[in-house]
């Protein structure tokens, strides 16, 4: 898992992004784009509630497992933005531009496949952007198999019993 910048800071152009969700169970991951708005791939199919679209960006809160373009306070769904820290030179990035690039030529082609938690997620999508490599460290190694099994059964349950959602300013 990423760790927080040790000097918090807004985020620029092309930052993987990420925030907890269900409490810290997991975090959701995206790539911030500029201009408060974020590209990221959603969660699987299921709709958040009856709620009219969002007054920044339109957003309907539907997941369905595609790539999306949303408001930062979307993306945050209340959460708390930080910024992924893979612990390397900058010179092994591919170059700011070119993630949002990336980022854009996926959303706008739905071209990365449709969301999986376990070969699929959030953090495969920002990764891949901002590498070039498509992996997820929450589920490669980091996260014990008992908790990927508790964690498929709390989604479960939050998607049968309508989990509402919140969103909060950045």
């Amino acid at each position: 898992m990423g760790q927080p910048q040790s000097k918090p800071r807004l985020p620029k152009p092309g930052d993987h992004i990420y925030c907890e969700r269900k409490g810290g169970l997991y975090d959701h991951h995206g790539i911030y784009m500029g201009d408060g708005m974020v590209i990221h791939l959603r969660g699987a199919a299921k709709k958040l509630g009856e709620l009219p679209g969002c007054h920044k960006c339109g957003d309907k809160r539907v997941e369905n497992g595609e790539i999306a373009k949303v408001c930062i306070d979307c993306f945050l769904d209340g959460g708390m933005i930080q910024i992924f820290d893979y612990g390397v030179p900058l010179l092994e990035f591919i170059a700011r531009k070119r993630v949002i690039s990336i980022a854009t030529d996926l959303l706008e082609r739905n071209d990365f496949g449709p969301y999986d938690m376990f070969t699929n997620n959030s953090q495969h999508f920002a990764v891949y952007c901002k590498t070039g490599f498509a992996t997820s460290f929450q589920i490669e190694g980091h996260i014990p198999a008992g908790m990927l099994a508790g964690a498929a059964v709390v989604a479960t349950f939050g998607v049968t019993k309508g989990v509402s959602k919140t969103s909060s300013s950045w």
